[in-house]
């Protein structure tokens, strides 16, 4: 999948998202812009808001999505979700026991992944 793919992707399964999509991708390469950004500019702040405000149900729409995505076994997409979504809502220092229950198998895998770098001093 390439990035416009995985973008449209994004704002078809969430509309709410199209709004900050926009704003995002209209000064940059519209629908083509790199998918890190839209991501990590789009998706991680609104799932971090609804982790902080403690809406959990909520947030879990979008850690379905994720999951989704990793089962599609496709590098790109595998990068962006770990890369810059996992590591996003983890380097945010959330609640990592309340949010792991929010996960499948391969999200969680992702995160566990992330947390192994990190306490190996390995994560930037």
């Amino acid at each position: 999948m390439n990035a416009k793919e995985l973008n449209q992707k994004l704002v078809t399964t969430f509309p709410e998202l199209e709004q900050a999509y926009r704003e995002v991708t209209e000064w940059q390469e519209g629908d083509d812009t790199g998918s890190h950004v839209v991501f990590g500019d789009v998706l991680v702040p609104a799932m971090l808001a609804l982790i902080k405000g403690g809406y959990y149900p909520q947030v879990k729409k979008y850690f379905d999505f994720l999951e989704a995505m990793l089962a599609d076994e496709d590098e790109y997409v595998d990068d962006v979700v770990a890369t810059t979504v996992i590591e996003g809502i983890i380097m945010d220092k959330v609640d990592g026991k309340k949010v792991k229950l929010l996960l499948g198998q391969k999200t969680l895998a992702v995160w566990g992944e992330y947390e192994k770098w990190i306490n190996e001093g390995r994560a930037v």
